[in-house]
């Protein structure tokens, strides 16, 4: 069972607690913008409502501007008071806004009171002053605060206000899931196979225990599929010795037909035995290549031969193009790619392309075309992994483990190159390499 103190710690830190707070802070912000903003945008300053109308008001009112009243004295008074009247008497009907209703639309609301000198009504908008005089009545209509209002003066501070809000809102939210991304990155390389990144977010949330989980997860998974490649590696070392021993027991076998069957097993075992090798010295090279210059479209011309008979077309757009790589990893990787397009043509040509980059001459373009089946989409994804293979009946006339491809991925890797591959069913493919200078 956990201490108090210790849940407390996770509810003081957890994501929720940290949104509710951010929820609070940002709407108790935006009231108190909001009623400061309003406060200073009233026109002649903050609104102060106007004190209730006295009885002998009416009197005064009447008196001072007669009645028919002087329209031009009481708009005067009415603009100095900030208030809007309606005269209904015998001698006059006359209004300073025609928004103000007229005595017989206030009748239809709650709370007329004829019987009452003076009395307070409110229809749908706002609330009125009704004082019965002994002749008509008179409507008084108090500012409401939404008038007094200067839009003009109010739009640019809510504008900056709306903007300094939404910064700080944007910034609060990305301090609190700036992780994920971090995250998200760190996943990323890890399904690409690099369990050396580092995932160092130090939060005491969610966020942060998901970071130490993925940190653990990635040691452990490392650490598994080290074991796996030792056993792997130790297993492939010691068969040498004993397919050594067939072969040479293989030598006294006198019918012909079991001994070349045997030699063709054992040299089979051999070539996986040696792939399985190959893979290994190339992921444990720690980064360190052999580099020196080498003129690529050479290195072309002296491998093509090495494929024998094979139909291989080379077509070169230069003479000449030194790059610095490491010569005998490249031509392992263009042994690779060609053998496989060579395997899979079925005797037709395979062209083989050396160009510049156009658009960037520190980079050399290689194209490599069978005229084979082709590969399907969602067979493209998976050919550079170790052991994968396309042919999944293991037919005999297309020898191979799947480690070739894999191989040249890691060379590639290693010199800062790419290959791309553009292939469609029955229309053969293409392997693009391009080649940069290390």
């Amino acid at each position: 069972m956990q201490s108090p103190k210790r849940i407390n710690k996770r509810i003081n830190f957890s994501i929720f607690l940290k949104l509710i707070l951010l929820i609070i802070v940002f709407t108790v912000l935006v009231n108190l913008s909001i009623g400061f903003i309003v406060r200073m945008s009233f026109e002649g300053g903050p609104f102060r409502p106007p004190n209730k109308l006295s009885y002998g008001f009416n009197d005064y009112f009447i008196k001072d501007i007669g009645d028919p009243p002087d329209t031009i004295k009481a708009r005067s008074i009415l603009k100095d008071m900030g208030l809007n009247i309606r005269f209904e008497t015998s001698n006059s009907n006359w209004a300073s806004s025609p928004d103000i209703p007229t005595i017989n639309e206030l009748r239809n609301e709650r709370g007329f009171d004829d019987e009452k000198p003076k009395f307070t009504i409110r229809d749908r908008t706002r609330f009125y002053e009704v004082v019965r005089t002994d002749n008509g009545y008179i409507i008084f209509a108090p500012p409401r605060p939404r008038d007094e209002i200067d839009l003009e003066k109010a739009i640019i501070p809510v504008i900056i206000m709306i903007t300094v809000l939404a910064a700080l809102l944007y910034f609060s939210l990305r301090w609190i899931f700036g992780p994920v991304k971090k995250l998200s990155e760190a996943v990323g390389q890890i399904s690409a196979g690099n369990f050396d990144v580092p995932i160092d977010i130090k939060r005491n949330d969610e966020l942060g225990k998901l970071a130490d989980s993925i940190n653990e997860m990635k040691v452990n998974i490392s650490n598994m599929i080290k074991s796996k490649e030792s056993l792997l590696i130790d297993v492939s070392h010691e068969l040498r010795s004993p397919l050594t021993r067939i072969k040479l027991a293989n030598e006294f076998v006198e019918d012909e037909k079991i001994k070349n069957k045997i030699r063709d097993d054992v040299n089979e075992m051999e070539a996986m035995v040696s792939g399985l090798l190959e893979t290994y010295r190339t992921e444990n090279v720690n980064g360190k290549l052999n580099a020196r210059n080498t003129d690529i479209v050479l290195l072309m011309k002296d491998l093509i031969p090495k494929f024998g008979n094979a139909l291989i077309n080379l077509n070169s757009e230069l003479t000449e193009k030194i790059i610095n790589i490491d010569k005998e990893k490249i031509e392992t990787v263009l042994r690779n790619i060609i053998d496989n397009a060579v395997k899979y043509s079925n005797g037709k040509p395979v062209e083989v392309t050396v160009s510049d980059n156009p658009l960037n001459k520190d980079e050399t373009f290689i194209f490599i075309k069978d005229k084979g089946r082709g590969i399907e989409s969602e067979e493209i994804k998976k050919i550079f992994e170790p052991f994968y293979r396309i042919d999944k009946s293991r037919d005999k006339k297309i020898t191979g483990y799947g480690l070739g491809l894999s191989i040249v991925k890691k060379i590639l890797d290693m010199h800062n190159s790419s290959v791309e591959i553009n292939s469609k069913p029955f229309h053969g493919t293409e392997f693009k390499i391009t080649l940069r200078g290390i």
